[in-house]
């Protein structure tokens, strides 16, 4: 979180985020074997970034930050298409998060277009969809109807762990969070 925080200070940059990534996802890794995994939600993350986007800096912290807060992961990887994400999605039913990432303006569209599959497609109503990156906005997650954003990773997987134990706690149909 405290990287998270100086990145948004812009006290560290890029270079340091990588850095810090390695080292947390080797300390995880580590921990894990003596500790065990966090407690499990049971419900997975599909993760990918858009078409004709190859950036995956942003994807791969929020992967860390997913797995870290006990969330497990499907990675589609980069240069995902709609479909891809449609069929991730309506292939394994224990699927309730979506997260989707872009770094390019020229994506955006993409982006748009992968929401308004996931609306449309036979999971619509089991699922939550997240996204961010850097040209994304929470006005633009709005707009194009996600559920979820946040400007950087770990914030995601804070939101996203809450999102689901409040979907799985008895009161929660009388929750009402309100995600952007």
């Amino acid at each position: 979180l405290e990287t998270g925080r100086k990145f948004e200070e812009q006290k560290i940059f890029i270079p340091e985020m990588l850095l810090a990534a390695r080292t947390v996802k080797l300390g995880c890794e580590t921990i894990r074997t003596w500790l065990g995994d966090p407690k499990p939600t049971g419900r997975k993350i599909v993760l990918g970034v858009v078409a004709e986007d190859l950036h995956d800096i942003g994807k791969n912290l929020v992967s860390i930050a997913m797995t870290s807060a006990g969330i497990p992961v499907v990675d589609l990887g980069v240069d995902v298409s709609p479909e891809q994400f449609v069929q991730a999605v309506e292939a394994d039913p224990s699927v309730a998060l979506v997260g989707i990432s872009a770094l390019l303006t020229t994506t955006l569209g993409a982006m748009r277009e992968t929401v308004q599959a996931l609306h449309r497609c036979s999971a619509a109503g089991r699922i939550k969809i997240l996204v961010g990156g850097a040209p994304v906005t929470e006005a633009f997650a709005r707009e194009i109807g996600a559920d979820l954003y946040t400007n950087n990773a770990f914030a995601a997987a804070a939101a996203a762990r809450a999102m689901l134990d409040a979907e799985s706690s008895p009161e929660a149909e009388d929750l009402r969070l309100e995600c952007i």
